[in-house]
């Protein structure tokens, strides 16, 4: 179902490179290539349920463990991802190698690889469940997926290719609009003040890169809900809930950043994190699309429905 997500997700950033006026015909092939590109790892390594596994032995080989010396086991252990990471200096490059566990709760893409994961972790509620309705998962792990996507052409990520090598595949003309396109979210983030944090003012340049993938991946994901109701038809109503289905997506969207923070936290985050604050997470990305404002009917000019609204992808 998550590989079917990626697909549909990954099919509507290619056909939404169309609509940019910022971007010239010779960048947008380039765009779709890298798309089409992008590998992905959903879950957990395939080898860990095999019955004979000599992959998942040799991980565990050489530690020797005892549960009456602590310190000993963390010399131990630190010796041996030591040697592991040593013996990886005489060895072909692992493309297909996990690098995070199964269990963390959580999704990222290397720009390295050119590849997006999904471990286990987040493949569950609110994020995702089979027995959900798909405006749920499509406004959860469908807006996750759009945002990694996403991060393959924000303003780190786009200056590597298709096979992950840092190359400039950007002409001059498509390059100065992105910087131009991406200005207008530097200057909204940045306007944003957070009182947890004493008031302080988050940074729209280093939060950038997240930004563009928030908003690119909830508009992404909302069109692929929509593309799936057209094929599929609509979902039966929630019961007890006087709200439609476009409401549900956006509001799942809201909930899996729903989060508190200490004051002391926010303090420290607000300098140091390259997410925005999730309130703006949120409130961000929805300022920015019509979709939502249509959806929860907002007048143009409240806060919800500005006038003026920064889009990238």
């Amino acid at each position: 179902m998550v590989r079917d997500l990626i697909d549909k997700i990954r099919r509507v950033f290619i056909e939404t490179l169309d609509e940019l006026q910022w971007m010239d015909e010779t960048s947008k092939m380039k765009a779709k290539e890298k798309a089409n590109a992008i590998k992905e790892q959903i879950g957990y390594p395939d080898y860990i349920l095999e019955d004979q596994n000599e992959k998942l032995d040799q991980e565990y080989i050489n530690l020797t463990f005892s549960e009456h010396e602590y310190f000993e086991n963390i010399l131990v252990n630190l010796q041996t991802g030591a040697q592991k990471s040593l013996r990886k200096l005489r060895e072909r490059v692992d493309q297909d190698v996990w690098l995070i566990g199964a269990a963390v709760v959580n999704a990222f893409y290397s720009p390295n690889r050119n590849q997006i994961v999904f471990p286990a972790g987040i493949l569950q509620p609110p994020f995702f469940s089979k027995h959900q309705p798909q405006a749920l998962n499509f406004g959860g792990i469908g807006m996750v997926i759009g945002h990694e996507i996403i991060h393959g052409f924000d303003d780190n990520g786009r200056n590597f290719d298709k096979d992950g090598n840092m190359f400039d595949w950007w002409s001059n003309f498509s390059a100065t609009h992105f910087k131009e396109q991406s200005r207008c979210m530097i200057y909204q983030y940045g306007n944003y003040s957070w009182e947890l944090a004493g008031g302080q003012n988050v940074s729209g340049i280093s939060t950038l890169g997240e930004n563009i993938a928030d908003n690119g991946g909830v508009r992404q994901a909302y069109k692929a809900y929509l593309k799936w109701v057209e094929r599929e038809g609509k979902e039966p109503s929630l019961p007890g809930l006087d709200l439609t289905h476009e409401q549900l997506f956006f509001l799942n969207f809201a909930q899996v950043w729903c989060g508190s923070y200490r004051p002391e936290y926010a303090s420290q985050s607000i300098k140091t994190d390259a997410h925005s604050p999730l309130k703006f997470r949120v409130m961000g990305s929805l300022q920015n699309f019509e979709a939502f404002s249509e959806a929860f009917h907002c007048k143009v000019g409240t806060a919800m429905h500005p006038i003026e609204k920064c889009r990238v992808w």
